[in-house]
């Protein structure tokens, strides 16, 4: 989105409106209370700031400073409608003040708007500060017009955002961001190839654009020009540093020979493994090609070392191919690296999908000691002992899992199968209502549709298992999954083509297949023996041809030095700005801790903003506190932590429940990027790598 090129604006009117101290009002008012709790804002203890501003609003009632740090605190807090309240009197009582323009209040409260889901309102205020920024604060109206036409959007009122991008253009017709714009709104009505030529337009201005590469390669692909998106998708991945390798993949696999001719070209041309490593890794794997995306993975050890992330996408190819012991090797240590239950989950997974439910089940139960409250373990716990035959263990496990959590759809979807099975049609239909009721986004790991096709409306789970596929239609497990829907409908001959596909397309879970009883209308055609044992064969036999890459020189590339400013604060600490995952924030510099640690509100605003998506919660693990309390917090990964010009990538980092809890990483954490020193008189962090 490209709301996420100016993720800072609500910081910038935080700082900027925090100079206030009292506009409108004589100098002599002490403000003695207000200063103290702007101190206290900083070191982020917002319970005693909020006790000192109640101090000074009794002795100063209507004191502005106070009332918008309140104001402030209040929306970090996501006491949104508190936050108003403050920010709607600080509008109607401003004075002109050096310190701070009216566009910028106007600015906040639409950022606090929108925060609040309220676009509408959001929108005007975007606007009317725009239209004050002309005057007072010129270098944001820009970009309080790109946040003005983001409302519209999530509105779905493109008629409103292309009017702002069309007055953007008769005022700075180079602007490359508003031709962007148009062309997305062509995009979202189906009028490709005027999209295309404003896109082609802006990347004459601003080849480096990101976005223009990203819409080129989706209106391309639009268009079935699938080689030039594949060309657009690599530019953009070549310029992005955070782009997702899966997102460009997933046009990358529409013609797949091409695209791995251009990413292993790439890959050669690097002097040593690089992200083409990476994407080409990515590539063989999602197209069945296992031993050679192994083949990558072992090299990328060999050069680097072990590393969890690369242990565990290696073992989900082991446990494709049916080498349950190699991917267990993996994925145990994977997990003695990291510590991370998810990998214990993952081996349960790889012990279950080769058949051996005792030891998949040991493993469930780990993870579910260590997160009773995930339905996911009683369904995985339960799912074993059903594929084992244990039809009574699998309903206990249903029956607790659905009393811990209300919330997991496919406990209730195999609850109300089991029902189903002993004839209790009026409670396996009320657990089908549920799964419907629950289960209503399109997006892998659905099971809507073998509700609604057990609830009797076919066409209705027929169009739910086309809208999966048709988001993501290089997945072989949709594709799978649509074998079963069709093999529990009754049609051989559907189930067994888009069993074909999912083959073709990567599955390759044969253990699995055995055991699935959504197999057994097909498990004894000659054609279902004939594609299993074809692709088992194909599988476990693929020729590796991995072209070498280009030789790295002898000598070692010299050390160079970055010098990060950062600001000591009390304690010994220091504050240091950087992004995380694109987001700019400061984090706390301590070199008495070791760990990455990221407060509650801060995950779930990322969460909340896309700049971190489910997948990256990785489970949960003890801290000690600096208290010498022992709390439990969620694990996240986060894709990318960049200070000054160096980055980090695929952190570990511990969620920890305290909401006044700065960002904090420990020595250890910035070590990965060399050798760290502190040059205490010039304020700097010095580190040579």
């Amino acid at each position: 989105m490209l709301l996420k090129r100016y993720p800072i604006l609500a910081a910038a009117i935080i700082m900027a409106m925090m100079a206030i101290v009292s506009c409108g009002r004589t100098t002599f008012v002490s403000d003695y209370e207000y200063r103290q709790a702007r101190e206290a804002y900083d070191d982020d203890d917002y319970d005693h700031a909020l006790d000192l501003i109640e101090k000074q609003l009794r002795t100063t009632p209507g004191h502005i400073g106070s009332l918008y740090l309140r104001a402030v605190i209040h929306h970090e807090r996501k006491e949104y409608a508190q936050a108003h309240t403050d920010i709607c009197y600080v509008i109607r009582h401003y004075h002109e003040n050096p310190n701070i323009s009216k566009s910028q209040t106007y600015g906040f409260r639409g950022i606090n708007y929108r925060d609040m889901g309220n676009y509408t309102d959001a929108a005007k205020d975007f606007k009317r500060a725009a239209r004050l920024a002309k005057k007072d604060d010129p270098e944001q109206e820009l970009v309080l017009l790109n946040l003005e036409t983001q409302m519209y959007y999530q509105l779905e009122d493109l008629k409103a955002a292309d009017k702002v991008y069309h007055k953007i253009l008769k005022e700075h017709p180079d602007n490359c961001m508003a031709r962007v714009g148009l062309a997305r709104s062509l995009m979202a009505i189906q009028r490709y190839e005027e999209s295309l030529a404003l896109l082609e337009e802006a990347e004459k201005q601003d080849p480096y654009y990101l976005s223009v590469c990203k819409f080129k390669m989706q209106v391309l692909d639009a268009l079935g020009r699938t080689d030039e998106s594949i060309d657009a998708g690599l530019r953009y991945y070549s310029l992005d540093e955070d782009v997702q390798v899966n997102y460009v993949g997933e046009y990358l696999l529409k013609h797949y020979s091409y695209a791995v001719a251009k990413v292993r070209t790439e890959a050669n041309k690097a002097e040593s493994f690089s992200k083409w490593t990476v994407l080409l890794s990515y590539l063989y794997e999602r197209h069945g090609e296992y031993q050679k995306a192994i083949s990558l993975f072992n090299d990328i050890i060999k050069e680097y070392g072990e590393y969890e992330e690369i242990l565990y996408r290696r073992s989900q190819c082991y446990d494709e191919l049916g080498e349950c012991k190699k991917a267990v090797a993996d994925l145990t240590r994977a997990y003695e690296l990291s510590d991370d239950m998810f990998y214990i989950g993952a081996r349960g997974d790889a012990y279950r999908n080769a058949g051996f439910y005792k030891q998949a089940i040991s493993d469930y139960q780990a993870c579910m000691d260590d997160d009773p409250l995930e339905g996911f373990f009683y369904y995985a716990i339960g799912w074993s002992y059903e594929l084992s035959g244990n039809k009574t263990e699998a309903m206990k496990y249903y029956n607790e899992g659905i009393d811990i959590d209300k919330s997991y759809p496919y406990l209730y979807l195999s609850r109300g199968d089991l029902l189903k099975g002993e004839g209790r049609l009026e409670e396996a239909n009320a657990d089908y209502e549920r799964v419907v009721a629950l289960d209503t986004i399109v997006q892998d790991g659905s099971c809507r549709q073998y509700a609604l096709l057990n609830l009797g409306r076919k066409e209705e789970a027929i169009d739910w298992m086309d809208q999966l596929i048709a988001k993501e239609p290089m997945d072989g497990g949709h594709w799978y999954d649509k074998a079963c829907l069709y093999g529990r409908m009754g049609d051989l001959e559907g189930s067994l083509s888009a069993l074909d596909t999912a083959l073709q397309r990567g599955y390759r879970e044969f253990r699995h297949m055995e055991d699935d009883d959504d197999m057994d209308p097909i498990r004894n055609l000659p054609r279902f023996k004939e594609l299993v044992e074809d692709y088992r064969f194909a599988a476990t036999h693929t020729m590796i041809e991995v072209e070498p890459f280009a030789e790295t020189p002898d000598a070692k590339p010299a050390r160079t030095t970055s010098e990060i400013p950062m600001r000591k604060k009390p304690g010994g600490t220091y504050e240091v700005a950087c992004t995380i995952n694109g987001l700019p924030l400061k984090f706390i510099f301590d070199t008495g801790a070791s760990d990455v640690s990221i407060s509650s509100v801060e995950a779930d605003f990322m969460l909340k903003n896309d700049y971190l998506s489910a997948k990256d919660f990785r489970g949960s693990k003890k801290y000690l506190t600096a208290s010498g309390n022992i709390c439990e917090g969620a694990i996240i990964c986060l894709k990318e932590i960049q200070v000054g010009d160096l980055t980090l990538r695929n952190i570990e980092a511990s969620v920890v429940k305290n909401q006044q809890a700065p960002l904090l990483l420990g020595q250890s954490a910035l070590e990965r990027f060399g050798t760290i020193t502190i040059d205490n008189e010039n304020s700097k962090l010095i580190i040579k790598h």
